[in-house]
Order: structure tokens, then sequence, then C-alpha cells
């Protein structure tokens, strides 16, 4: 008997590997932090109270991450390279891309790239709502999933590759079918606790676990829930100095969310 199988074709592992060659690793730089979740969960709570529903960890770092690209427009933009044309282009919107798992048998590598169009203007419940869609998509009820799963599947793999690559050659594209800088992903609910992820956007966001963990505060060792968060970002767009500066202060919205992140009646 073999000790190893072959498996069938992937399309996924085909097509979406080959787009892997966007990260650009080389122009990529990490940093983490593990953030106090006390006033998180102190609004997640009030939301619960007041409307009902807790908003998701996620929707708390697309709303951080969203106020400070606002706050800080360096960090919005992204870069085009074309052979005899290379520029930088300043994003006007705030859009945030998910990583969203689609369950499909056999093709792990099923995940889909949502898109949440102007967070900075959207309330936490409203960006729950929009990541549960997500979530939820089907070829039935997502024209974008139905797209993306028919050009996966369907067509040649260089052909597929070659159309979904297409946005890094367009500022219009891009802002069409990719979003805006940043992708967001998290492995929390299998129980990771720090993800760093290198993804074709150029800022990304990864955050694990929420759960107890010592905290060092005012000299004394307590008990917070924290979550480990971290940043990989693109050194065309920003160099470490304003990176770090960027970094900060989705940190500081995160521990701040209660100031930061409006009343629990803004959904």
């Amino acid at each position: 008997m073999s000790g190893f199988k072959i498996l069938d074709k992937n399309k996924f592992f085909e097509v979406l590997g080959g787009l892997n060659v966007e990260n650009r690793g080389d122009d990529k730089v990490a940093m983490l932090s593990e953030i106090d979740m006390s006033s998180v969960e102190r609004l997640r709570m009030e939301n619960m109270r007041v409307v009902g529903m807790k908003p998701s960890y996620t929707a708390f770092v697309a709303k951080a991450v969203s106020l400070a690209l606002r706050e800080q427009p360096y960090a919005n933009r992204i870069a085009i390279e074309l052979p005899f044309w290379k520029r930088i282009v300043q994003l006007n919107d705030v859009h945030m891309t998910v990583a969203v798992e689609k369950d499909s048998p056999e093709v792990e590598q099923a995940v889909y790239a949502g898109t949440i169009r102007h967070t900075d203007k959207l309330g936490l419940i409203a960006i729950t709502r929009e990541l549960q869609a997500l979530a939820q998509a089907t070829p039935e009820t997502s024209e974008r999933w139905r797209q993306f799963n028919w050009i996966v599947e369907k067509l040649p793999v260089w052909l597929a590759k070659r159309l979904l690559s297409m946005p890094r050659w367009s500022p219009s594209l891009w802002i069409e079918h990719r979003g805006g800088a940043v992708m967001i992903s998290s492995p929390a609910k299998y129980g990771v606790d720090i993800m760093v992820g290198a993804w074709p956007w150029p800022i990304g966001f990864s955050f694990g676990l929420v759960k107890q963990r010592p905290l060092a505060i005012d000299g004394e060792v307590v008990v917070r829930r924290t979550m480990m968060l971290t940043m990989s970002f693109d050194r065309r767009i920003m160099v470490g100095a304003p990176a770090a500066r960027f970094f900060h202060t989705v940190c500081d919205h995160l521990e701040n969310a209660e100031r930061d992140m409006g009343a629990p009646a803004s959904v």
C-alpha cells in the first residue's frame, strides 16, 4: 500500500495560490501588539443590553482601522506598478475587505474576500450585519461570490489568474473588486492566539483569540481579556515610523472603544 495519495486537481489551490505572487513578500513588514479588550467588552455588553446584539470582534477591528485610515490618510493607499508607470494611488473612501472562509468538500483553499463599503461611516452593529451577510453568502444569494466561484471553477487556470489579477493594474478595478487598502483576517474561532498574514492588499490586519491573559498595569499584574493584533504593511506605501503611528492609532481606538466608537444606538 502506498504511503501517499495524489489528490484531484483543486482549482482554488491553483488559482488563489497563483495570486500570492502579488504579496511582494520582500516589501512586507509586520508589527504586533497585545490589546486590552476591556473597553471593547464593555461596549459589546452595552450593545447587547440596548440593541439586543453584540458587535463581533472583527467589526471592532474594522471600525478601529477605518477611523485610523480617515485620520491618517497616508495609509489609505495602493501601489500600481506597470512596466513604464509606477505610482502610489491615494484612496478617497474607506472600504474594508475581510477574508471569509467558504465551506466546500476537500477545497480548504476556498476563501472569499468580501468588501464592506464606507466602514468609517457605519456603526458596529451595521458592520457586524454586513460581516454576517458575507459569511452566509452563497452563489444563489451573492452575485460577487457567484462570479468569483464561476471564474475559479469554470475558466482555465491561466485565464482565471489573469482575470483576478487585473485589479492590481487599475485603481478603478481595484476599488470595484478589492475594495480598499486593508484586508482583515482572523483564525480566532479555531483557538489561534496569533496570526501574521501577508495578502495582496497593502495592509493586512490579523487577530487571534480574545481570552484572559496576565497584564502588567501600574506596576501590578492583573488578569484582563486581551487580543493579539498584528499588522503587515507594504513599505512602498509607508515606512516604519508612519506605519508605527498608524498601528498605534488603531490599537488606541480598540483600547478606548467606548470613547471612540459611538453609543450602542449608532447602528
